[in-house]
């Protein structure tokens, strides 16, 4: 089981509920490796690749080849600091991680439309890793379109949108309420709704929450 995590938009929480799943699937005794291919923004310690690695007790090299230290997408990141890497390499540790675990979360950088290399997005490593699309979104205002481009954009490109979660609830935006309902009737695809909370983890109703609906994504 192999799957993409994509957002609509940089800062929606991916890692967060990256974490919270590789958390949850490892409690329930699955073997699960998470995967960032390229990390940004990296100073010392990859972030997000050292939060991924705390959840499934890998090793943050293993979770994180490749980092860059501007806040860039990767092909930008590469013509800014004159340095380059390999899809060959990336698709070589991923199959090695494919091997490894049961299930590999592998966690984008910004959108699915996000370029990778030259003329080469997400959608394009997700094709050709073979890998299902699960949406990270924000609950609130401005996530109707955001979610609507996403889906179609995965799916113009060949891949299965195995979820969508709405991340971020408030109970205090008006839209929250609608949302839901609106993302299923366009894209065909029940979203959940996961709140807006001060902690790292997820409370442990919404940990189960969230596992569940990520694991029924991949029942016929």
């Amino acid at each position: 089981m192999k799957v993409l995590i994509t957002g609509t938009d940089t800062g929606i929480g991916k890692t967060f509920i990256t974490y919270n799943l590789a958390k949850a699937l490892k409690g329930r005794g699955y073997k699960v490796g998470c995967y960032k291919p390229v990390e940004t923004y990296v100073k010392d310690i990859p972030e997000d690749g050292n939060l991924l690695a705390k959840a499934t007790g890998q090793s943050v090299d293993e979770v994180v080849p490749i980092r860059f230290s501007l806040p860039l997408a990767p092909y930008a990141a590469t013509i800014e600091e004159k340095r380059d890497f390999s899809l060959n390499e990336l698709r070589t540790h991923f199959e090695g991680l494919a091997k490894k675990y049961e299930i590999l979360l592998v966690e984008g950088a910004g959108g699915i439309a996000v370029p990778v290399k030259k003329n080469y997005t997400y959608a394009d490593l997700a094709k050709d890793w073979n890998l299902r699309v699960f949406i990270v979104a924000r609950a609130g205002l401005g996530t109707l379109n955001h979610t609507y481009l996403t889906w179609y954009y995965a799916k113009n490109n060949g891949l299965e949108v195995v979820g969508i979660v709405l991340n971020g609830l408030t109970g205090k935006d008006i839209s929250e309420k609608t949302n839901p309902l609106i993302i299923k009737e366009m894209t065909g695809i029940e979203p959940v709704v996961i709140p807006k909370v001060g902690d790292l983890e997820l409370p442990e109703e919404h940990k189960e929450k969230l596992l569940d609906y990520f694991l029924s994504g991949f029942r016929p």
